[in-house]
């Protein structure tokens, strides 16, 4: 198991060799930053509070270390939480609405089995039932594939689309009954 450290706090983390190249958050100083062996370590955010943390502190490091928690940092930590994904839960909901029945949205989050299945389920199910289908996804999908949290999780816009697609669902089975029965009678 391969040990990466943090670039801000040096606390060391035992992963597991498929985090290598991912974002993930220190545990200790929240610091996120792409996994990767030593010497390769990318940060991407910093909080403001800690830049004013450290910013109003002297350049010794034992004479605030104090005010930091401590942390045993002679053994791995084999806990590492992963941030959040770089997919947008808006992105995903404008995909589904305007190409969902294409399967387009979840070929957007890389559920390619998803995408796939809403494909099939075009030649098999009526529009109506896969417009329904697609806008309650809409509605509870907030993780891609690899099961990070999407950004805007609690999006209205999200939200809204997913509700239109499920009441235009209903909407169109409603009128389509009709046909199904008209073209049932004459054969």
């Amino acid at each position: 198991m391969p040990t990466i450290h943090c670039p801000a706090c040096n606390q060391p983390y035992d992963v597991e060799s498929d985090t290598i190249g991912k974002k993930v958050q220190c545990a200790v100083c929240e610091e996120k930053f792409i996994a990767q062996l030593e010497d390769k370590v990318f940060r991407l955010t910093k909080t403001t509070e800690q830049q004013a943390f450290f910013s109003q502190q002297p350049h010794n490091p034992s004479q605030y270390s104090q005010s930091l928690p401590q942390y045993d940092q002679s053994r791995p930590q084999t806990f590492i939480p992963v941030a959040e994904s770089d997919k947008s839960r808006d992105t995903f909901a404008l995909l589904g609405f305007f190409l969902g029945c294409l399967g387009i949205h979840e070929f957007y989050l890389g559920n390619i089995g998803n995408g796939i299945a809403t494909i099939l389920a075009n030649f098999i199910c009526s529009p109506p039932l896969v417009i329904l289908i697609v806008g309650i996804d809409l509605l509870r999908t907030t993780k891609d594939s690899q099961k990070l949290p999407l950004k805007e999780k609690d999006s209205t816009l999200a939200s809204i689309l997913g509700i239109l697609m499920i009441l235009g669902g209903i909407l169109l089975f409603f009128i389509t009954i009709p046909f199904y029965l008209a073209s049932a009678s004459n054969n």
